[in-house]
């Protein structure tokens, strides 16, 4: 449970920071513009959000199964989804930031 509200408060902070540094760089005048940066902070901010929420239901699962003395079942769903969306943003960035400066 703690593990999945680390990693959503990181991706939330991340993405905060990434579109703020965006911000910043297009209000200096000599310094390159980066569009991307918005959409990659909304996109982290994003994921964080949703991380945040599957580890609340990963855990109130966990909690329900425990008091009734079941076995813990969770499945793997979540974290491959947040993983590729992860994953897909990432190579967006890679390449947003290569053609950025081959151009």
């Amino acid at each position: 449970m703690l593990a999945w509200l680390r990693t959503g408060v990181s991706l939330l902070t991340f993405g905060l920071f990434i579109e703020k540094t965006g911000v910043w760089l297009r209000q200096q005048s000599d310094a390159p513009s980066f569009p991307s940066t918005r959409l990659i902070g909304i996109g982290l901010v994003l994921l964080g959000a949703i991380t945040e929420t599957a580890g609340i239901v990963r855990y109130l699962r966990m909690r329900r199964a425990l008091l009734a003395q079941r076995p813990v079942t969770l499945g793997a769903a979540d974290i491959v989804g947040i993983a590729a969306a992860l994953a897909l943003l990432g190579f967006y960035a890679t390449v947003r930031l290569l053609t950025k400066v081959g151009g």
